[in-house]
């Protein structure tokens, strides 16, 4: 007895509205989409998102070099291996980038470079502004280079 068989391929005729699966991942983590969502990522957001894109890198063989908090940003160093192999620049983007992006912006009147341009003024007997865009403005109206002011603040 011999059996046979026969099968078929069926398709449609024309391009598909969508592909039915698509390969390509997301761009981003429903997590950092989430944290976007309203427009105003809390502490909470910007360090969850922290932790997944250190969590990536681990599943990778990588570890961040001394993570910690510093002022109101994390600060690390990332192993040369990790960004020379294009992981660090998956993950980041993947589940940190643009909460980082968006945390930066909405903290830059406070961040560390701020501070050193407002006290810059300050060593030249500038009132400066509580706006980080103002206080460059200010150093540059008055001619005033950063290498100009006191190293220690």
């Amino acid at each position: 007895m011999m059996t046979v068989v026969v099968g078929s391929v069926v398709g449609c005729s024309g391009p598909a509205d969508r592909p039915a699966r698509s390969t390509v991942e997301p761009s981003i983590s429903a997590q950092q989409r989430m944290a976007l969502d309203d427009g105003d990522v809390t502490w909470d957001e910007y360090e969850a998102a922290f932790k997944a894109y250190e969590a990536c890198l681990a599943r990778h063989g990588y570890e961040l070099d001394q993570p910690h908090i510093s002022g109101d940003l994390m600060d690390f160093g990332v192993p040369s291996a990790a960004v020379d192999s294009g992981v660090d620049d998956t993950c980041y983007a993947f589940n940190w980038a643009q909460v980082d992006q968006a945390w930066q912006i909405a903290h830059e009147d406070t961040s560390e470079s701020a501070q050193i341009v407002a006290e810059c003024l300050r060593s030249h007997g500038i009132v400066p502004s509580e706006k980080y865009t103002e206080n460059l403005e200010r150093l540059r109206g008055n001619g005033i280079q950063l290498g100009d002011c006191p190293a220690d603040g």
